[in-house]
């Protein structure tokens, strides 16, 4: 047993150091342009009548390099040459956790999900416009026992004195995990209304890999003082709104916005309901469209020596798999530091 939990540490602590290593080189040789950090915390007990099940804990840990030299740029044939772009790229770690809905039992659970952890980094270019923001993207990391998820949750638990969790040794087993994302964003005028404005994101996205291979889109109503041309909710995969760690701050201001979103996604592979790829492992019936809504509010102050944002969103997302009982819900918290 201590053989295997030091090989499950070492593999993470490699692929957080790669990450971490790609992430100084790219800040030391960037340029002067401001850059971001930020932290993505999303579970179910930040919803009410929180569950504690399924997409249970999520956690994401991501830099913007501005115009970085080192990183390679959107191919400029995916963006619209006759308008003015700027290009940003960005860094990430992060984990996210999925259990059934009782985890206090080692019998496995067969007509719920597996138990999964996976664990990964993350590179995105991003290219934005007046009118439309570009992001695409691939993601390298671990499913199973290496990514942790076992460890991380139990800790969690003993923190808030929950139950301990029992049923780990029903998790997916250990596989890399490779997915390649896309996502298109398409920002209305915005609609001035005194000193509030009013606009509308419109989204197209993708993912492929052996995590997860889907397509859809989605729209999100913004409500607010300043409205930047740029992805909302920040979100966690599987998700295609956010999953960037940019938030444009106004100097000397504090500004706020309101956002309402809906978007579905047709699915066509989920390794978190479908089972290992490669070994045979607990699987459930995956529905094959899932549907998400989400609510939320940024506010932004640029009053300080480091400007900072803080967000906050609520999701519903429909049932998952054919065997669910309810929809699930869960909250996202995000802070941002301009350095």
């Amino acid at each position: 047993m201590t053989e295997n939990l030091f090989s499950n540490f070492r593999y993470c602590l490699t692929c957080i150091i790669v990450v971490l290593l790609i992430a100084w080189s790219s800040i030391c040789h960037g340029t002067d342009a401001k850059q971001y950090v930020s932290l993505t915390s999303e579970n179910d007990i930040y919803a009410p009548k929180a569950q504690d099940r399924h997409y249970t804990n999520g956690l994401r840990l991501g830099f913007n390099v501005s115009n970085n030299k080192l990183l390679p740029k959107m191919p400029r044939y995916l963006v619209n040459s006759d308008l003015a772009t700027t290009y940003r790229n960005e860094l990430a770690i992060g984990q996210n956790i999925y259990t059934p809905e009782n985890y206090i039992t080692n019998a496995l659970q067969v007509n719920d999900r597996p138990f999964a952890g996976w664990l990964y980094s993350e590179y995105t270019t991003v290219a934005n416009t007046q009118n439309n923001e570009t992001a695409m993207g691939v993601n390298i990391g671990l499913v199973g026992p290496a990514a942790l998820g076992e460890q991380i949750q139990t800790f969690n638990h003993s923190i808030i004195n929950d139950p301990k969790p029992l049923g780990w040794n029903n998790q997916l087993k250990n596989e890399p995990a490779l997915l390649l994302k896309y996502r298109r964003s398409l920002f209305s005028p915005t609609i001035e209304l005194n000193t509030i404005r009013l606009g509308l994101i419109a989204r197209l996205g993708l993912n492929l890999g052996n995590v997860f291979t889907d397509a859809g889109g989605g729209l999100v109503l913004r409500l607010g003082s300043y409205l930047p041309n740029q992805e909302l909710p920040l979100r966690i995969h599987p998700g295609y709104s956010g999953n960037t760690t940019h938030i444009s701050i106004r100097n000397n201001r504090f500004d706020w916005q309101l956002y309402a979103e809906i978007q579905g996604r047709g699915v066509l592979h989920n390794i978190f309901l479908d089972g290992n790829t490669f070994n045979d492992s607990h699987s459930v019936e995956k529905k094959t469209f899932v549907w998400e809504s989400s609510a939320g509010l940024v506010l932004s102050s640029g009053h300080y020596r480091y400007p900072l944002y803080v967000a906050f969103t609520l999701t519903w997302r429909s049932q998952e798999f054919q065997l669910q009982r309810g929809i699930n819900n869960f909250g996202s918290a995000s802070i941002g530091l301009q350095y």
